[in-house]
């Protein structure tokens, strides 16, 4: 059956979608749970349920023909994120071991160390950009923690990460920019390999160089993947994630002031800031069977948007869906995916950012930041700032 046209577009390419998609995925799950997009030929899933089943159902909804709506052969990685079952699990597998929750837990002190250092540098200005005087700089340095990636490194693979991102509006191309950021952050991550094949340690990367799986190693560009993998969507989507936390206290006044008043609340609240303005807004799948859903058959072969923005804020899986609630009890959340792809640094992203703003509320309780002077990254799947002024 042929889908219904809607009487609206969602377009998550536009820089308008970007700025607030959230009443346009209103219209998504109540007016067209199974949505086709015929100008840039995609489906869309909406609903909680829709999200939740399918990241469970690797065989339908296959992540090798990509995760992204976007036209990313100039920059395409060989990312585990790309791959099925079963070389997909044996891969995962070898990275979880390094960031299972008990390991992440004894990182906390590490965390707060780096969060400290920070946040004292910035008390005695007065004022600072929180994304680029704190929130890029923790996911990079615990992440080079794991990966022995040089200190006088990290700014130039930020920038280059930030220039992949980047993407112009309307368009589905990555800019040049970003393909030139791509190639330069390839180069420096097969290089590297090359001087630890020489010279091991006791880093992450050294033990994938040294890991088998069936009797095979892993190749350098599932490595080189892997490592993209940390610094896009362990370190971009974190940063993010801080900012876009940063900001919705800022909007909702009387939440900030129930967490300044019990920090207890802080992993709650990190729990609600990851459902209310997720950095990751969608994953794409490509299907390998028709799927009927919601009157719709959606063809095999056919890429489908699973908007985990939108499915966290169903009503269906949350009361007052729209409402900031650092409260809220949440049992079930789509921010980190579901299934065979869960993100397996999702403990470390809760404990930055849970530190992030125990010691920011404690140092500086009284920020505030300068919402009308943030400056938004535009990109389909993250959502975020790459500015965010603050002040106290």
């Amino acid at each position: 059956m042929s889908p219904r046209p809607p009487s609206f577009e969602y377009d998550p390419f536009s820089y308008e979608i970007h700025e607030d998609p959230y009443p346009t995925y209103t219209r998504l799950r109540e007016e067209a749970p199974a949505y086709y997009n015929e100008k840039r030929d995609f489906w869309a899933l909406s609903r909680f349920e829709d999200v939740w089943a399918a990241f469970a159902d690797w065989q339908t909804f296959s992540s090798a023909g990509g995760v992204s709506l976007e036209d990313t052969a100039a920059i395409s990685p060989d990312m585990v994120i790309t791959m099925d079952p079963p070389r997909q699990t044996k891969i995962r597998g070898l990275v979880a071991r390094a960031l299972t929750p008990r390991r992440v837990a004894r990182l906390e002190p590490k965390v707060r160390e780096i969060v400290t250092c920070h946040v004292d540098r910035l008390a005695e200005v007065g004022q600072a950009d929180l994304i680029t005087d704190l929130g890029q700089l923790l996911p990079m340095e615990v992440i080079a923690a794991f990966v022995g990636v040089p200190e006088e490194d990290h700014t130039q693979i930020r920038t280059w990460t930030e220039e992949m991102l980047h993407r112009e509006p309307g368009s589905s191309d990555v800019p040049e920019a970003g393909v030139k950021a791509f190639l330069a952050l390839d180069d420096y991550f097969r290089r590297d390999l090359g001087r630890r094949r020489e010279n091991p340690g006791d880093d992450l990367v050294s033990g994938l160089l040294d890991a088998e799986i069936d009797g095979e190693r892993l190749s350098d560009g599932e490595i080189v993947g892997f490592l993209f993998l940390l610094a896009l969507a362990g370190a971009e989507t974190t940063t993010k994630l801080i900012g876009n936390m940063a900001v919705n206290l800022s909007r909702f006044p009387d939440q900030r002031a129930k967490l300044l008043a019990d920090e207890s609340l802080m992993p709650s609240a990190v729990e609600e800031a990851l459902r209310f303005d997720t950095s990751t807004q969608l994953m794409c799948r490509t299907l390998t069977r028709d799927v009927e859903m919601h009157g719709c058959t959606m063809p095999a072969g056919k890429k489908v948007a699973l908007i985990i923005a939108a499915g966290n804020h169903d009503p269906r899986e949350f009361e007052r869906a729209e409402v900031f609630d650092i409260e809220r009890k949440i049992q079930r959340i789509l921010s980190f995916g579901h299934g065979s792809h869960f993100c397996v640094g999702a403990s470390l992203a809760r404990l930055e950012t849970r530190v992030t703003f125990e010691e920011l509320h404690r140092r500086l309780p009284g920020y505030e930041v300068d919402r009308g002077a943030c400056v938004r990254v535009h990109n389909t799947n993250v959502r975020g700032f790459s500015s965010i002024p603050i002040r106290w």
